[in-house]
């Protein structure tokens, strides 16, 4: 092939390169990007007692038969109020040895045994009452309660769909704007800010009121669209 003809065949790709690559850059260039917020609340349904029971003893079989006689007594009070089977789990079991203290001479070391029970309990009329019994029946810890929702799932996608709203509607009056319109979406971003927070409840000596209040779920969508 003669040399001029080999130039002018290069010099006809190298332009077509060049036109695809302002043709892919263009495409990049006419998008728009947009983040959109959604937030979705539901009053707590259920309340999350963690009760439990810890003995000590120089005896590490003492320690323990007088914490699980303690725990049996307090499952007893529970079923006795009603409290189902399936709304209670242990949530922590621990033994462990204690030294004495350095100046306590004579004095030998404790095992010391921990047994916490969570309990789900979807009357928060109960909450006193359930604490009360459990503290007669032998409880001696109390890690406060939890108003928690559910099912925080159908919460984060009641906020997902309430972000893709508020992401579409930006882009849209954005585009008007500007005298384009949507094309498809290109991508989307996901950042949630994060599950429902439990609400704490401490309770203080004689029982209190229980204010669930509301708990809510964000996410935020980036979402990109190509103009038209």
């Amino acid at each position: 092939m003669p040399m001029q003809m080999k130039y002018l065949l290069m010099t006809a790709v190298l332009i077509a390169g060049i036109s695809l690559g302002a043709d892919a850059g263009e495409r990049i260039e006419h998008t728009i990007s947009v983040v959109g917020e959604g937030q979705a609340s539901a009053v707590p349904d259920k309340a999350r007692l963690s009760v439990g029971v810890i003995t000590s003893s120089t005896n590490v079989r003492e320690a323990s038969g007088a914490n699980r006689s303690s725990m049996q007594k307090m499952l007893q009070a529970l079923a006795d109020l009603g409290v189902e089977e399936r709304d209670m789990a242990t949530s922590n079991f621990s033994i462990h040895y204690e030294n004495p203290r350095p100046k306590a001479e004579g004095h030998e070391g404790q095992y010391r045994v921990s047994n916490m029970l969570r309990v789900e309990l979807s009357d928060f009329e109960q909450v006193d009452s359930v604490l009360e019994e459990v503290v007669r029946a032998g409880a001696n810890q109390i890690w406060g309660v939890e108003m928690v929702v559910a099912d925080v799932e159908a919460l984060a996608v009641q906020a997902r769909a309430k972000a893709a709203e508020s992401a579409r509607a930006k882009a849209e009056e954005l585009a008007r704007l500007h005298g384009r319109k949507l094309g498809e979406v290109l991508r989307i971003t996901e950042s949630s800010g994060g599950r429902p927070m439990a609400r704490m409840m401490a309770m203080e000596s004689g029982g209190g009121v229980i204010k669930p209040g509301e708990q809510s779920a964000t996410v935020r969508l980036e979402v990109v669209y190509e103009l038209r």
